[in-house]
């Protein structure tokens, strides 16, 4: 099988995932699943990159 589709994310909340505003690598799938937990948005994600 092969891997699942991995998408950059923007963490919105605290959670096992990381702290406000980490970005992380989650499947695609899990991500429709994790709305109001992460935003997958290439904006969303830029603009948390820009605060490292």
């Amino acid at each position: 099988m092969a891997d699942a589709k991995k998408v950059k994310a923007r963490v919105l909340v605290k959670c096992p995932l990381g702290e406000i505003d980490d970005v992380v690598e989650v499947d695609a799938d899990e991500a429709k699943a994790l709305v109001g937990v992460v935003d997958t948005a290439p904006a969303a994600v830029k603009y948390a990159e820009s605060l490292k």
